[in-house]
C-alpha cells in the first residue's frame, strides 16, 4: 500500500509537534518545514485540515504557531490519517445487482475487512508510543 504524500507529511508534523510537545511553546511553520522537509504552502494546507478536527490548535503573534490540542497519547495514527483523507481507510458499498454483483459484494467484504483491520491497527499507534520507539532506537556514538 502506498500512503499518499499528504498523509505522510501531516504524520511528520504531527509527530513534530509531539516530539516538542508543551502547550506554553507553539512550533512556528518554518520550524516544522526544516525539521521535517515538508514544503511551506503544503503544510499551511494541511495543519488548517488537522485544525479543523481539533488534533491541532495554533496561536497568533510573534511567538505563535501550532501545538497539539492534546496529549500525544490521544492522538493516534488512523486520526491523522482520517483528517487528511478520509477515504484512505473507508469502504463504500455501490449497490448492484446480478450474478457480477454478486462477486462485487464478495470483493467488497473482503476489501471491507481488511480497511478494518488497517484501521484498528492504526488506532493502535499513538504518537506517545511513536515518540517512545524513535527514542529506543536512537543510535549512541561513542569515540
Amino acid at each position: 500500500m502506498k500512503i499518499p504524500a499528504k498523509i505522510e507529511y501531516a504524520y511528520k508534523a504531527v509527530l513534530e509537534l509531539a516530539l516538542r510537545y508543551n502547550k506554553d511553546n507553539p512550533v512556528q511553520i518554518n520550524t516544522i518545514c526544516e525539521a521535517q522537509g515538508i514544503p511551506k504552502k503544503f503544510l499551511i494546507h494541511l495543519l488548517l485540515r488537522l485544525k479543523n478536527v481539533n488534533i491541532v490548535n495554533s496561536s497568533r503573534g510573534a511567538a505563535g504557531g501550532y501545538y497539539l490540542s492534546r496529549p500525544p497519547s490521544q492522538i493516534s495514527l488512523a486520526d491523522v490519517f482520517k483528517a487528511v483523507d478520509d477515504t484512505i481507510i473507508s469502504s463504500q458499498k455501490k449497490a448492484q445487482s446480478g450474478r457480477v454483483a454478486d462477486l462485487d459484494q464478495q470483493l467488497w467484504r473482503i476489501w471491507s475487512d481488511i480497511n478494518k483491520d488497517i484501521e484498528h491497527r492504526l488506532e493502535e499507534v499513538t504518537f506517545d508510543k511513536l515518540i517512545s520507539g524513535i527514542k529506543n532506537t536512537q543510535l549512541t556514538y561513542y569515540i
